[in-house]
């Protein structure tokens, strides 16, 4: 190998290490570099089989699955099954709210088929809520219905996502099984005028 090749190599190698030394994320995260090279493989692609992995790696199969458990098991890997934002024709609103009582709010929406996820932030807005429905005027009466005018809320901010620079997987809050989902008269569908 030339000069100029190895030099690269080793500066690449430097700035790897530099990285890892900034973010502590293996430390942070009990992570050894073979384990995040499987954590990039399965972030670039979800579908890449063990076998796969243990040619990149130099492991065998059955230890690569072994890692991929004891991944899942600490809750460092994940998996979501849900929707693309990018690919489907739904409207995602975010939601950000100052409120009194975080945890209240988000209950309220614990079975309501459109709330996808809460945030409990700091800032001027302590809690950040999204949802997903089929049309904008879905998204203007949930917050028109159960957020303007509740006594938790002191200010409310919906924002409609326009796009997003990488894959953004929702999942959906849907469940056939939930009578008290089932049963919602859907009562946020409307605006404050009824229309």
């Amino acid at each position: 190998m030339n000069k100029s090749i190895m030099a690269k190599h080793e500066s690449t190698f430097k700035k790897i290490e530099e990285f890892k030394s900034n973010t502590r994320f293996n430390e942070k995260l009990n992570l050894d570099d073979r384990d995040n090279v499987i954590l990039s493989i399965l972030q670039k692609n979800p579908d890449a089989s063990q076998e796969e992995i243990a040619g990149k790696i130099r492991l065998s199969q059955p230890s690569v699955g072994t890692r991929i458990r004891k991944l899942h098991e600490k809750g460092i890997l994940s998996t979501i099954t849900g929707v693309n934002f990018g690919l489907v024709d739904l409207h995602l609103g975010k939601i950000d709210v100052n409120a009194t009582d975080t945890v209240s709010i988000i209950k309220e929406f614990s079975n309501c088929p459109f709330f996808i996820n809460a945030l409990i932030t700091s800032g001027k807005y302590n809690l950040c809520l999204f949802f997903m429905a089929t049309d904008l005027k879905r998204l203007e009466g949930i917050v028109n219905y159960h957020l303007r005018g509740n006594p938790k809320v002191k200010d409310v901010e919906l924002n409609i996502v326009i796009s997003t620079a990488k894959d953004f997987v929702l999942p959906l809050n849907i469940d056939y099984d939930n009578k008290e989902q089932l049963n919602c008269e859907q009562k946020c569908g409307r605006t404050l005028e009824g229309k």
